[in-house]
């Protein structure tokens, strides 16, 4: 078997809206305004926008503390994502699951004979070009689209602007790692809409509501409460009581820069947001979208300023880890699959930096706590902002 002929279009900014958007392409969907496939951001907005989410893992087995955060419409449940946003542009979504690996091989194998490529749910952490240590397996899910089987490998689509070769072996592992997903596939038919401009208002209107409520776990107040668990003394979940030995703060403060700023476009997908809304304006016919579009893109690097912030460039260790973060990141992205040779030296890099800085920080304690108080200060600031911009967004329709 070999790849699909169509599938020819790679790379995006976000795992879940690009591996579709690729997708959708290689099956011919188009835009109705374009007569092209659609843009990532199209499809972003339309599917329910930006979420909000934080959440801080404590793996006790092996000390760490990774930071997870998210930042698109019900990122925590991407099968609801995914159906909302067919249904707006009217193709059919169809979800494969099984607890058999022998049964799920076959699901997509067939998939593939049928010249359909697919968006599959993995362990992020046994995508080997990613070169994430083994201690995370099981822990993060990702998705990628995957269009062909050559040779042994599994062809993926993973965000970069160049393919990935992954052992058949590996990625049914991968598959299979974590429980819940059960080996699931999507796959996509259908023509798509004529009337895009219900699909984006409907889209538009979805993530007013969702950014509007109440929750402090997946909407707008999530924010705010991370940025007063920052500083509180008591809460088993301030950081002041979780890094009180300061184990594993190295590794949280860097899955902040990550979280924001190579995850997802960096900015926590507002600059993404706004390419929908000036995307969307003419065809909805409501200029004032591009005005709100220009609040996103401040917002944007308001995120990115955080995120610079968590890994301070007055700090060498942290400034090398911030470097070595970006320049491993970047070098994937444009290389992909030909990229993991020049990404080696770079991870045994950030490897031994771990190893120095996970259980002893490279700061004071006066240090510290100045950190948790700025970062703090920062993340109640973007909350206020986030506020601020969404009320925008709902005067602007």
């Amino acid at each position: 078997m070999t790849s699909i002929a169509s599938y020819t279009q790679f790379g995006g900014y976000h795992a879940e809206t690009a591996s579709l958007t690729n997708v959708l392409a290689a099956e011919g969907v188009t835009a109705p305004h374009t007569d092209k496939p659609y843009s990532e951001a199209m499809l972003l907005g339309i599917g329910g926008g930006l979420g909000a989410g934080y959440i801080l893992w404590e793996f006790k087995e092996h000390g760490a503390k990774v930071l997870v955060v998210g930042w698109q419409n019900r990122w925590q449940y991407t099968t609801q994502f995914y159906e909302n946003l067919c249904k707006r542009i009217n193709v059919k979504p169809t979800f494969h699951e099984t607890g058999s690996q022998k049964a799920a091989a076959t699901q997509l194998e067939d998939a593939l004979k049928a010249g359909h490529a697919a968006v599959a749910w993995v362990d992020q952490a046994q995508m080997p070009y990613l070169q994430l240590p083994k201690s995370l397996e099981g822990h993060i899910g990702h998705l990628v689209a995957i269009y062909g089987i050559e040779d042994g490998d599994a062809l993926a689509d993973d965000l970069a602007a160049k393919p990935f070769r992954i052992p058949q072996e590996i990625m049914a592992s991968a598959r299979a790692r974590i429980g819940s997903y059960k080996n699931r596939l999507l796959l996509v038919s259908g023509d798509g809409t004529d009337d895009l401009p219900g699909a984006i208002m409907a889209g538009i209107q979805d993530e007013i509501d969702h950014l509007s409520r109440d929750s402090d776990s997946f909407s707008l107040p999530t924010f705010q409460k991370w940025g007063k668990m920052m500083t509180h003394p008591k809460n088993a979940k301030g950081w002041p009581v979780v890094f009180a030995d300061r184990r594993g703060l190295y590794g949280a403060l860097k899955s902040v820069y990550e979280g924001i700023e190579l995850v997802s476009t960096g900015g926590g997908m507002r600059g993404l947001y706004a390419d929908f809304l000036d995307e969307a304006a003419p065809i909805v016919n409501l200029p004032a979208l591009g005005e709100v579009a220009g609040q996103y893109r401040a917002l944007a690097e308001q995120w990115r300023a955080l995120a610079e912030l968590a890994l301070p460039d007055n700090n060498e260790p942290l400034r090398e880890t911030k470097n070595l973060l970006r320049e491993r990141y970047d070098v994937l992205m444009q290389n992909g699959g030909d990229g993991q040779d020049g990404m080696q030296a770079l991870t045994a890099r950030l490897d031994v930096l771990y190893a120095a800085h996970h259980r002893t920080f490279p700061m004071s304690d006066a240090e510290i706590d100045a950190l948790f108080e700025t970062l703090g200060e920062g993340l109640l600031a973007l909350y206020q902002a986030e506020v601020k911009v969404l009320a925008a967004l709902k005067a602007a329709i």
